[in-house]
């Protein structure tokens, strides 16, 4: 495989596991997915799970993990392709750990999804709801020490609007994840999901028009 196919191939993934992720997170919804949060009460919890999962919710939560498979690899490729060294190894060891904490993450709901409807107790559903949405905010931070890293590597290679906007998108995560009741961190999720498919198009365009540049230039 050629560096061209390869960066191709890497961008794809990097484009797809936000794709995946979102059709999974809406035929979840779809579906009936259970809608709690941090602030759900116990009453809101249990008629939230007191249906049992459709087969929409399954198909919705196999999608979301296969995502994840697919941003591993443009975790890995971006963190080498915007430079590498020491910033890229810690861009790479965050993506990866987001990665794994946001699997968990999806296991424990599923589990919860599993019992649900199936004379689970309101006391039993709010705890593990509540580490499943712990969870998740756990990946708020992850995420945004990626970006940080990310974003300066991209200072670094010259790429000042992918890397400004990591670290801003980072910064509002941060600030999102001291109040997780508040919505503020779910939207910089979207900004997250913006910023990935961004980054898998401009990497993969870079050599090109690198290339372009000093055909002109010649």
């Amino acid at each position: 495989m050629n560096e061209r196919t390869q960066d191709r191939f890497f961008a794809a993934c990097g484009i797809a596991s936000v794709v995946v992720e979102l059709v999974g997170l809406f035929v979840g919804i779809a579906g009936g997915r259970a809608f709690v949060t941090l602030a759900s009460s116990p009453s809101k919890v249990a008629h939230e799970l007191a249906k049992p999962a459709g087969t929409a919710v399954w198909v919705g939560a196999y999608l979301e993990l296969l995502s994840f498979g697919a941003f591993l690899a443009f975790a890995v490729w971006a963190s080498a392709k915007l430079g590498g060294g020491l910033l890229g190894s810690v861009a790479r060891s965050v993506g990866t750990t987001y990665a794994a904490v946001s699997v968990v993450s999806l296991c424990v709901w599923d589990a919860i999804e599993f019992r649900a409807g199936h004379g689970m107790g309101a006391q039993l559903a709010t705890v593990l709801s509540n580490v499943g949405e712990a969870l998740l905010v756990g990946t708020w931070f992850l995420f945004a020490f990626f970006l940080l890293a990310a974003g300066a590597l991209a200072l670094t290679s010259a790429r000042r609007a992918l890397g400004w906007s990591a670290i801003g998108i980072a910064l509002l995560t941060l600030v999102g994840a001291g109040v997780p009741t508040n919505d503020l961190g779910q939207w910089t999720g979207w900004l997250w999901f913006i910023w990935v498919v961004w980054a898998s198009i401009s990497l993969a365009r870079g050599e090109r028009v690198r290339a372009a540049a000093v055909a002109v230039a010649q």
